[in-house]
């Protein structure tokens, strides 16, 4: 799989260098996902974890994309949905159909947003 913070880093600062400079609708959707960060980031951050850990625990061989505002890389059960303008992962279930927790449980929102560390932190 390779480096998946790497990955993201490069595929986010694409994103708010240029996408969103030249999409309407990318530029809602940034300014929507800082709105929610401002809203959410104390909680989002008391859970910060090693992107790369969970990519290669949840979806080690996986395709990776856009949707909008959001880097995914998804496998055979699960979907890692990063968001590129706020920093923050969630983990989608494909068979339960839900965000799930660290231990593969379903949770509430607050307990399924994750702050991704920053490369000085991992």
């Amino acid at each position: 799989m390779g480096d998946s913070k790497s990955l993201y880093s490069k595929v986010s600062r694409f994103y708010i260098d240029n996408t969103i400079l030249e999409s309407e609708i990318d530029q809602q959707r940034y300014l929507h996902s800082k709105e929610r960060e401002k809203k959410y980031n104390d909680v989002w951050c008391s859970q910060k974890v090693n992107l790369n850990e969970i990519v290669a625990h949840f979806c080690p061989e996986c395709k990776r994309y856009t949707d909008g505002v959001k880097y995914v890389f998804e496998g055979e059960r699960y979907a890692v949905k990063t968001d590129m303008a706020s920093g923050y992962l969630r983990i989608y279930d494909k068979k339960l159909k839900r965000f799930v927790k660290l231990n593969h449980e379903v949770g509430n929102r607050d307990e399924t947003h994750f702050k991704i560390l920053r490369r000085e932190e991992m």
